[in-house]
């Protein structure tokens, strides 16, 4: 009688257990798919940590997307790459060409916006702060409010907090860099 039982409720914790799956996958990541899927874009797990997605947007732009990060792509009705990101928490790296179409990419946060032509970086945001850092070439940091603006150079990265005052740039240290870059799998 309990081998019946079992048998029983087997088939519907399977469905009840692939209902969940499919549920909690529309839930985490259903913007990114129909922006990725409306502007040529895909989304794919990376095969050395699969916690982190990569966006790829044809040969010229790619974003890595550090595990628990919240943003959304810019909508960008006929054109093939969204133009921007805007971070609300988390970390992206993002790598980005321009091309005949579009010359820059930027990442929108609560504290900053990181704009380039053509580089890699990577900004991380939390609570207090949204930090910068130029992975290779060069990137315009200015505050949310569009003030106050300082390009970073390769190795160089700014930490922007609420207010107005200064934006500090600075050569980061190895332990740093390397942190950031883990939430990457790099």
């Amino acid at each position: 009688m309990l081998e019946m039982v079992v048998r029983k409720s087997e088939p519907r914790f399977v469905s009840w257990t692939l209902v969940a799956v499919a549920v909690a996958s529309a839930l985490l990541y259903p913007q990114v798919r129909a922006l990725g899927e409306s502007s040529g874009c895909n989304l794919d797990p990376d095969d050395r940590d699969p916690s982190v997605k990569i966006l790829r947007c044809g040969e010229d732009l790619t974003i890595r997307i550090a595990a628990e990060t919240d943003y959304r792509l810019s909508e960008q009705k006929g054109q093939a790459l969204p133009k921007a990101a805007q971070l609300k928490s988390g970390a992206l790296m993002v790598e980005f060409k321009p091309g005949a179409h579009q010359r820059r990419f930027q990442i929108l946060t609560p504290h900053a916006i990181a704009a380039v032509r053509g580089t890699t970086w990577a900004v991380e945001v939390t609570s207090e702060q949204s930090s910068t850092l130029a992975v290779s070439g060069s990137v315009d940091v200015t505050r949310a409010n569009g003030s106050r603006r300082v390009t970073l150079q390769t190795g160089e990265g700014a930490d922007v907090t609420a207010g107005t005052g200064p934006i500090t740039v600075k050569r980061w240290g190895e332990k740093r860099v390397q942190a950031l870059l883990a939430r990457f799998a790099q």
